[in-house]
């Protein structure tokens, strides 16, 4: 029996001795970025200035759209499609207003700064009844169907006179 029990010890403690072993050999382990969780992470800033324009009776106001792509760490993203367009609250497209070209969509591609620049003119005040809440939204096709955008709210006050 004590031959057995001795046995058994010196079992257990080769067992353990191997893996005590085993686990000190480490490889070293990088600290995760605290910018984000992912390397592959993209990021679309929509700014547009004004961000409030008056519908007048004969003239229409300008919105300056800059639409921004960079990577998780800043770098810029070129040569990129964005599109923009007029939503409602509810994200569907309406034609009030229009881009450079009197166009109801405009696609520009980012420049070597990851930035697409372009302009919506507002509309006239026959063209709404009321004040309106307008949205601009910039999508860009990513990978497969995935895509990226970014929605910025537009107050269109119709001029009471």
């Amino acid at each position: 029996m004590k031959t057995n029990k001795k046995i058994f010890l010196i079992t257990v403690s080769l067992a353990l001795l191997v893996f005590t072993l085993d686990s000190c050999k480490s490889d070293i382990v990088e600290q995760p970025s605290p910018l984000g969780p992912s390397t592959i992470a993209i990021v679309l800033d929509l700014n547009i200035n004004p961000n409030v324009i008056v519908a007048d009776r004969l003239d229409r106001q300008t919105v300056e759209i800059t639409a921004t792509l960079t990577r998780y760490d800043g770098a810029p993203i070129s040569d990129r499609t964005v599109l923009f367009e007029v939503v409602n609250k509810d994200g569907k497209r309406v034609n009030i207003g229009y881009f450079e070209g009197i166009l109801s969509m405009q696609t520009v591609t980012t420049d070597a700064g990851g930035t697409a620049r372009t302009h919506y003119y507002g509309p006239l005040k026959k063209e709404i009844n009321a004040d309106v809440d307008l949205y601009i939204r910039a999508t860009v096709a990513w990978e497969g169907s995935q895509f990226i955008y970014d929605t910025t709210l537009l107050y269109v006050v119709r001029d009471p006179d």
